[in-house]
């Protein structure tokens, strides 16, 4: 520590900041990695074999559409322009659908004809393009033609038919053709006003860095992405993209007074830009306690025909920030189509398993989707690659929630979650507690539609609540008479081993013991999500009553006991160890058991010590109980 001291505070911050960025270049990225992995050519290849709706439908678009024929013949220029004098742009967007559509053809086939024949294209153009350029649009061209003809690519790199030098040559035409212009956009804005562009020009721009970032391995352009998107200056950045929150599921698009066409291009351009970062395992998706979900949801209920909130837009124009109001959302395009939706309602039902009724029903329309040149010859036709019923369709989330009554136990305590001292009041608190027969911890789980739950405690008959309907982290939570309202509502996801993260309706965020705590009585509320055990919960049927379903086990103890038992470590992952003090001549009866009654261990115990192993068991909580002299201890232990 004291040789920095020899460092000035400038030279000492530089050295760390190289010494970061190293070690973020050595970061290696997922390849394929954009909006497709190599799980998800699996998935599209097996449904397809298996002639399996609605990735069938979809595909067959694919098939029938001639830019994804073997047939298809390019026609690269040296100089595309995209506004002004001698527009060409058309050129380089269909021959771009020509390469990823064969590139996904030959994924889904295996029949190398498609891969030569996206490669001859990129090839192509690599070898001729050398200018891009226009008016204002050049921008536009440089951001949605860069992130799809980079998404391509990357589908072809694991290609070995596609030489080295000619792999380096396309990466070199994306950097050094695509991405100043990218870069230009987002520092300067043309010299506008930082408010003048709409969110579709930092977004195409955004998404364009981050896909030549993952294509050319240059983590520093994906981190200059990844930043922006957080906390960039334009109108591509997330809060000022969904500018303003009008609920805990609505959030107004930055675009909505401008016209629904280009909104729905904002929520594609997004949901392209969140899927390639996804797929690098960054959670844009979910950043700012799903923002982007909200804005999307926004613009997909306003588009099926539901009225939505609308607050006034006020902004900055021209070069001079001449101010500007849009006072009310705009009809015009209202319920166009445009294939971007599979791809962010999959993502947001059946990957994540949240609630998006907006989304699903906008989708639905879309089904089956298609891609460039299905939706007319004009660029906006081509400003999504599309197919995304083929590629993003996923089967839901195995769900074993049924309706029924539940215990329902915290991850990380083992502890019961129940109405605090068997209240029946409007506004009982509600808290973790050890297991007991109290109906107070008993649930009745009741699918309302669209896998939304009313939980209704046994011993209350009233409505677990998210005080005063509040989308803020730490809002409590409590019991309520039935008002009908989104904070009386509950998904359930299954995070894996048999837990799930419980989410209320109106806020998206998500059920939790506070500060992870593991005392008796500490309270539950509300919380951003961020996969703690404390937001994690069992759900335990109560089909029979508590000693029934354990009927294999002793009976719990009456009265207090003079045992004197420990266990530890407590969670334990691998081996759990029993102390018990032994009388002379005694071998207590000790069993350890799941919530469900099933024993993993049943003997007689004739040391003081024992070591039962767990590595095999799977996450969730356990009893331990020890019989000695008629008297009964349980200890709850979690297994990790």
């Amino acid at each position: 520590m004291k040789r920095f001291a020899f460092y000035g505070a400038g030279s000492l911050w530089l050295l760390v900041a190289l010494l970061l960025a190293g070690a973020s270049q050595a970061q290696p990225f997922v390849h394929p990695g954009l909006l497709h992995t190599e799980a998800d050519f699996a998935r599209m290849h097996a449904k397809v074999n298996a002639n399996a709706q609605p990735w069938k439908g979809s595909w067959d678009i694919l098939v029938a559409n001639s830019r994804s024929q073997l047939t298809y013949n390019p026609n690269p220029q040296d100089t595309v322009i995209r506004g002004g004098t001698g527009q060409n742009y058309t050129i380089l967007y269909n021959d771009i659908a020509a390469a990823y559509q064969t590139a996904i053809r030959w994924k889904v086939t295996g029949d190398v004809a498609y891969a030569n024949k996206s490669i001859a294209i990129m090839n192509a153009w690599s070898l001729t393009m050398k200018h891009l350029t226009g008016n204002a649009d050049r921008f536009l061209a440089a951001g949605i033609y860069g992130y799809q003809f980079a998404n391509a690519a990357e589908i072809m790199r694991s290609y070995s038919g596609w030489a080295v030098a000619d792999f380096t040559r396309f990466k070199d035409m994306m950097l050094n053709e695509f991405y100043p212009l990218n870069e230009d956009f987002l520092t300067n804005h043309n010299t506008a006003c930082i408010t003048n562009y709409w969110a579709n020009w930092d977004l195409c721009n955004m998404a364009s860095i981050l896909a030549i970032g993952v294509l050319c391995d240059r983590r520093d352009l994906y981190n200059r992405a990844i930043e922006y998107f957080k906390n960039g200056a334009g109108n591509g950045a997330i809060t000022k993209a969904v500018w303003y929150l009008h609920s805990g599921t609505l959030g107004q698009w930055q675009e909505s007074g401008r016209d629904q066409g280009h909104c729905t291009l904002g929520i594609g351009l997004m949901g392209a830009f969140c899927e390639m970062a996804w797929n690098q395992g960054d959670d844009m998706y979910g950043y700012d306690s799903n923002r982007f979900m909200k804005g999307a949801e926004y613009v997909a209920q306003y588009n099926i025909g539901n009225t939505v909130p609308y607050t006034t837009y006020n902004w900055g124009t021209g070069q001079n920030c001449a101010g500007m109001s849009q006072t009310l959302i705009a009809a015009a395009g209202r319920g166009n189509i445009r294939p971007v939706w599979e791809m962010v309602y999959q993502h947001y039902a059946n990957r994540r398993g949240l609630s998006v009724p907006g989304m699903a029903a906008y989708a639905a329309l879309h089904r089956p989707e298609g891609g460039g040149g299905n939706y007319g010859p004009n660029s906006g036709g081509y400003d999504q690659l599309g197919f995304g019923t083929l590629t993003f369709t996923r089967d839901p989330l195995p769900t074993t929630v049924a309706n029924g009554t539940y215990k329902i136990f915290a991850r990380h305590s083992g502890q019961a979650m129940e109405v605090a001292n068997n209240g029946t009041a409007n506004g009982a608190n509600v808290r973790q507690w050890p297991a007991n027969d109290c109906v107070c911890q008993q649930w009745i789980l009741t699918n309302t539609g669209s896998n939304q739950f009313s939980v209704v405690g046994v011993g209350s008959n009233k409505f677990l609540d998210v005080a005063s309907s509040n989308t803020a982290d730490g809002a409590n939570a409590q019991i309520w008479q039935s008002t009908g309202g989104t904070n009386q509502r509950f998904t359930f996801t299954n995070v894996g081993g048999g837990f799930y993260r419980i989410t209320p309706v109106h806020s998206s965020k998500a059920v939790e013991v506070t500060s992870n705590s593991l005392t008796d009585g500490a309270n539950i509320q509300q919380w951003t999500y961020n996969s703690g055990r404390n937001q994690q919960w069992q759900l335990v049927q109560e089909n029979l009553p508590v000693q029934a379903r354990v009927a294999t086990l002793p009976a719990e103890p009456v009265s207090a006991t003079t045992v004197k038992l420990a266990v530890f470590p407590n969670p334990v992952t691998d081996e759990l160890v029993v102390t018990v003090p032994l009388a002379e001549g005694t071998a207590p009866l000790m069993t350890v058991a799941d919530l469900s009654g099933r024993l993993i261990y049943n003997g007689l115990i004739r040391t003081n010590r024992h070591a039962v192993d767990m590595k095999k068991q799977p996450a969730g909580v356990y009893l331990v109980r020890v019989v000695q002299g008629g008297e009964v201890v349980t200890v709850k232990v979690v297994k990790q």
